[in-house]
């Protein structure tokens, strides 16, 4: 397995572990935040006729999917970076608009803050390509690096991280000229010096792209990203979308720390792999002026009303009725336990750690060559080692100063690709331990309770089979609040007029458990249960008075099966049985349903 080396800023550090703060950084991974710079990126498309082609998939072609690529890009950025820089450029087109005046490059939208009417508009631009642009003669690939330099020197480097995406199906532009190729070099060599990244997006062709040919000089190579997955331009991974996401989120390590073996050191990033998605925070405007107000924190003196000054605040503590003074200094060695690090403390066996241990989400482990040299060979070796002895690291990590001790657990993760050739990094997951305190006790559970047969013991065991979800991933089921407030944000944003309701993917789904009546039914005949959950097709009136929410009388509702009905309320007595005889497939059988009353009580 190969670690690759990932060129980040060494004080670009981002907290975003829900729960609690072990890096002292309050982070929003909801808002796209990439330290303190903001985001400058250029579109620039080759229009070649391969993009104007039907996809093989048949919903469109592959000129359609940069635009919508681009207009969700844009929404992105109008609704969590007002303040980005985006633009648009063609080449290879018959028409000519650019400040520089060079030839068959037209620059649709300028580097300018993202708006509204570039969303509503940039998806017509297919629409009317062939008249107000036409395919047209070989643009000079140099010169496009150029105007994209010319655009990006109005903008300070300090403020914002400048980027372009480079969307071609051709992986050699220059064929036979050199000069034109040496050009290019020259001028992607301005950029990379200017701090410009170029990314390559390569799309599908009649011919395999070979990144080696040409762009692998002059692109900006990101070794944790370039692999089969951004090379390959089949439709079946052509998720542009997708792909913009990616480049639009960097990775960036929550922290960097030391790893002590004995006497040997390894340097660590330490990486956070799923979080909790966010609101974003609110924040405070002047209503006179809509200008957002700063806050300021000031210690005032509760006897003179006076503001204190950091040196005339200090820390004691009440020994004899006494206020004994400590230095700020002092306080800092008496919280702090050891140097900031991790320690490895031993080994044990896999099978030690269980899956209640993991009790807060856990972050990932790769290692820092430019913080250590030689962590890599060292850490592909543990890895290596720990999965074929199948083991797992106990270590001790200090986060940051004057944080807990935290004892955890490393557990191996091999290198693998998935039939999309996207990969699962090598690493270590860090799991974090409970201490004793930590683990609840279940003394209040009743241990006493009915024998269960054999058949309900089957019964059980159908059941929970034909209801367990197979390969279950949490983020195929969005927060339906979180949904529902971008996308009422993004068209108060876009002024539109119809906003569409965003699918709730949490509500029950009755149609599909349809299926599985049968085998409710079976669970439900071997078991006295006193509630049913299964859809309800047809209501009728039940009476009933009792204190609730409601007015009239209690509404009864008839599951589609006759062997089952339930009055829903709320109110004084509202479990009551009902005896229910089961129809000729459990002849015989008795179960009970609760009986519910709604209805104003007197």
């Amino acid at each position: 397995m190969d670690f690759e080396e990932e060129h980040a800023g060494g004080d670009d550090v981002e907290e975003i572990q829900d729960g609690e703060d072990i890096f002292g950084e309050d982070a929003d991974i909801s808002v796209h935040d990439s330290g303190s710079k903001k985001d400058a990126v250029i579109f620039l498309v080759d229009c070649k006729k391969a993009l104007f082609d039907m996809d093989q998939d048949g919903q469109g072609t592959v000129f359609s999917k940069i635009l919508s690529a681009f207009s969700s890009f844009m929404k992105a950025k109008i609704i969590s970076s007002p303040d980005d820089r985006i633009g648009m450029i063609f080449y290879n087109t018959k028409s000519t608009n650019n400040q520089l005046k060079f030839n068959n490059i037209t620059e649709i939208y300028k580097l300018d803050g993202p708006s509204a009417d570039i969303i509503k508009n940039c998806l017509k631009i297919e629409q009317n390509f062939e008249k107000d642009y036409q395919l047209g003669n070989n643009a000079h690939f140099h010169e496009c690096l150029w105007l994209c330099n010319h655009e990006f020197k109005e903008l300070d480097k300090n403020k914002f991280n400048m980027r372009i995406f480079l969307f071609t199906p051709d992986d050699l532009p220059y064929f036979k000229d050199l000069n034109a190729r040496s050009s290019a070099l020259k001028y992607a060599k301005q950029l990379k010096d200017a701090d410009v990244q170029i990314e390559l997006f390569p799309l599908p062709s009649q011919n395999e792209f070979k990144i080696a040919r040409f762009y692998g000089e002059i692109i900006t190579v990101d070794l944790d990203e370039v692999n089969n997955a951004v090379l390959d331009t089949s439709t079946k991974i052509m998720d542009l979308h997708q792909r913009i996401k990616q480049k639009e989120f960097k990775k960036r390590a929550l922290n960097r720390l030391i790893m002590d073996i004995d006497d040997i050191k390894i340097g660590l990033k330490i990486y956070c792999l799923v979080n909790k998605a966010k609101k974003p925070y609110g924040k405070p405007l002047d209503r006179r002026y809509n200008q957002q107000l700063k806050k300021k924190a000031q210690f005032i003196d509760e006897e003179t009303g006076q503001a204190l000054f950091p040196q005339q605040i200090s820390t004691h503590l009440i020994l004899g009725n006494e206020k004994i003074a400590i230095p700020k200094e002092y306080m800092a060695k008496i919280k702090g336990f050891e140097k900031p690090g991790m320690t490895l403390i031993g080994f044990k066996s896999s099978s030690a750690l269980k899956d209640y241990h993991n009790y807060r989400a856990s972050y990932f482990l790769y290692p820092d060559d430019e913080h250590v040299n030689g962590s890599s060979q060292f850490f592909d070796a543990l890895i290596q080692q720990m999965i074929l002895k199948e083991k797992i690291g106990i270590v001790r990590l200090v986060p940051k100063q004057g944080s807990q001790v935290r004892f955890c657990a490393l557990l191996p993760q091999a290198e693998q690709y998935d039939e999309n050739h996207f990969q699962t990094p090598p690493g270590l997951h860090l799991i974090f331990l409970p201490y004793a305190d930590d683990i609840r006790g279940l003394s209040t559970v009743k241990q006493e309770g009915a024998e269960i047969t054999r058949q309900t013991l089957n019964a059980a065991k159908i059941l929970v089979n034909a209801l367990t979800i197979q390969d279950f991933d949490c983020s195929n089921f969005e927060d339906p609040s979180i949904q529902k407030f971008y996308t009422y944000l993004q068209g108060l944003a876009l002024q539109e007029q119809n906003i569409e309701e965003p699918e709730d993917l949490l509500q029950p789904d009755f149609k599909g458990m349809e299926k599985y009546r049968d085998i409710v039914n079976l669970f439900m005949s071997n078991v006295s249960l006193e509630c049913s959950n299964m859809p309800s097709r047809s209501k009728g009136q039940g009476g009933g008075r009792g204190r609730g929410r409601g007015r009239g009388r209690g509404k009864q509702e008839e599951s589609e099966s006759d062997d089952c009905s339930k009055v829903k309320g709320r109110g004084r007595g509202s479990t009551q049985k009902q005896k229910i005889e089961e129809d000729d497939s459990l002849e015989g059988e008795e179960i009970y349903q609760p009986v519910k009353k709604r209805g104003r009580g007197r």
